[in-house]
Parts: structure tokens; C-alpha cells; sequence
């Protein structure tokens, strides 16, 4: 007995010494630097100034609205996404020509990096040169689609492409496994297809629609290098997700100590949401 749990700890070693290198110490240091001010000038010496920070960071009517572009953001691209998901994945429960070519192209943006995804589109749309921009430009009127006037749409636009087929694809196996027996007697009841799907199709799939949910609303809220390659928060702060706004105090703005700040009160406002989700998981494992 000693020896296999001589055995299981030697195992679970590298992995401990791994975590507490590279994830509990940079938690707890970059906890400790939200209590000093931290610049670039003083990082090695820091002056301690308790929670000043945060007072700071909630009195800052920017982190205000980087947060309230976020919250909106998630919530029209997680209604979007959830929506179209949905009802692409209901549509591919039947057998057509052409089926598998289709499935591959929805789901072919979902493997490129938000980054690279972000550049693609931000030279698609550009108006100097992009050729979307130029094609759209009998429907809105202008080839900025990156000017405040269009930008938040392109965005969501974009987001919608790259994030949706993860909708898609956790939909669409999700409704596999709902039984034949209840769409076969509601069929003999006289139900059609859209009364299936509301009636039986998404109860029998709630939990895995409420997971999916869930995790689209936070992946979609702490959104960051799909803006940051299109607009990098601009133009000025118009876009400006929470993410980038932690990015700028940081990268930019050298002020270390409010970038942590605001990463801690950022990961306390989703503990909530993240906890549930896990606890979801944890239940469906189970």
C-alpha cells in the first residue's frame, strides 16, 4: 500500500511542481501586485497602496463601459450564435446530397485561431482594399465597415463565423441522441418538424443547451484577439471589450498594478457563472 501511494505521488509530482510554477505563482503574484502601485518605472520596488486600485478601477467610468460593451456584446452574439446553431444543427438531422462537404465547411472556421480569423477579416474589410467592404457597399452605403458607424456589426458578424459552429456541433450531437420512439409517436400524433423540435427535441437536450449556453455567453464576454487583430479596441474605445481594456493598462499604459485589479474583479464577477458550469459538467460526467 505504502508503495503505490509512494508511486501515485511520484506520478502526480511533475504535474504539481508544473501548476504551482506556472499557475498558482503568477495567481498569487499578480494578486499581490493589485495591492501596490506597479509601473513600469518601479516594478522592482513597488509602493504598496492597499486596495486603492480598486476603488480606482470601480470609479473609472472606461472600465465601466468596456464592461457594458462586453455584457451587450455576449449577450446579441450568444442569442445569435445559439439561435443559428440550433436550427443549422436541426436542419442536418436529415440525410441530403452533399451532407459531409457541408458539415466540413461549417465547422472549418471553429479550427482557426481567433487571431488569424481577425486578421483575414480585418483585411476583408477594409475599405481601401477589402473586397467584402466593396461588395457591401451598395447596402450600407459606405466601405468603412470598421468606422463606428458598422464596426460593432462586423464584429458580431465575424465572432458569429469563427464561435458558431461550436454552437453547431455541440447541438447537433446533442439531438442524435434524442429517441426515435418519442419523434415517431409524435409524428403519429400529427406534430410536425418545428413542433418536434420545440417540444421535444430541446427539453430532451436542456442540460447540454444550458452548458453550451452558458459557456458561449463567458467565451463570448472575455472575448479578445478576434477584436484585438480587427479594431484593437478602436476606433478610440468604441470597441473596447474588458479584455482589452486590462490588455491597454498593462501593455500600453505600463500600470501593472490596475491591470491585476481589474483581472481579479473581472474573474470574481464570472466566479459565479464558471462555478455552475463546472458543477454542470461535474452532474453530466456523473
Amino acid at each position: 500500500m505504502k508503495k503505490k501511494k509512494l508511486i501515485s505521488f511520484l506520478l502526480l509530482l511533475p504535474l504539481t511542481i508544473w501548476l504551482v510554477a506556472f499557475a498558482l505563482y503568477p495567481v498569487l503574484y499578480g494578486l499581490r501586485l493589485s495591492l501596490f502601485n506597479a509601473r513600469i518605472n518601479n516594478i522592482d520596488n513597488p509602493t504598496f497602496i492597499g486596495l486603492q486600485n480598486y476603488i480606482k478601477l470601480f470609479s473609472n467610468s472606461e472600465f465601466a463601459q468596456a464592461l457594458l460593451w462586453s455584457l451587450k456584446f455576449a449577450i446579441i452574439c450568444t442569442f445569435i450564435q445559439m439561435v443559428l446553431g440550433i436550427l443549422i444543427a436541426w436542419l442536418f438531422q436529415r440525410n441530403f446530397p452533399g451532407k459531409g462537404v457541408a458539415t466540413t465547411l461549417i465547422l472549418m472556421p471553429m479550427v482557426v485561431a481567433p487571431f488569424l480569423m481577425g486578421t483575414m477579416f480585418r483585411l476583408l474589410f477594409n475599405e481601401s482594399v477589402g473586397p467584402i467592404a466593396y461588395l457591401l457597399s451598395g447596402l450600407t452605403g459606405t466601405t468603412a465597415l470598421l468606422g463606428m458607424a458598422w464596426v460593432n456589426p462586423t464584429i458580431i458578424g465575424a465572432d458569429t463565423i469563427n464561435r458558431m459552429p461550436f454552437v453547431f456541433i455541440n447541438m447537433y450531437s446533442a439531438m442524435q441522441g434524442v429517441p426515435q420512439e418519442l419523434m415517431e409517436a409524435a409524428t403519429m400524433d400529427g406534430a410536425n418538424a418545428f413542433q418536434k423540435l420545440i417540444h421535444i427535441t430541446l427539453p430532451t437536450i436542456s442540460s447540454i443547451f444550458g452548458i453550451t449556453f452558458l459557456e458561449k455567453l463567458l467565451q463570448s464576454f472575455l472575448i479578445f484577439e478576434l477584436i484585438f487583430a480587427m479594431t484593437a479596441g478602436g476606433p478610440g474605445t468604441f470597441t473596447q471589450s474588458v479584455s482589452i481594456f486590462i490588455y491597454r493598462r498593462a501593455f500600453q499604459r505600463s500600470d501593472y498594478g490596475m491591470a491585476c485589479a481589474a483581472s481579479f474583479s473581472l474573474a470574481l464577477i464570472l466566479l459565479v457563472p464558471s462555478l455552475y458550469l463546472v458543477r454542470r459538467n461535474t452532474k453530466g460526467d456523473q
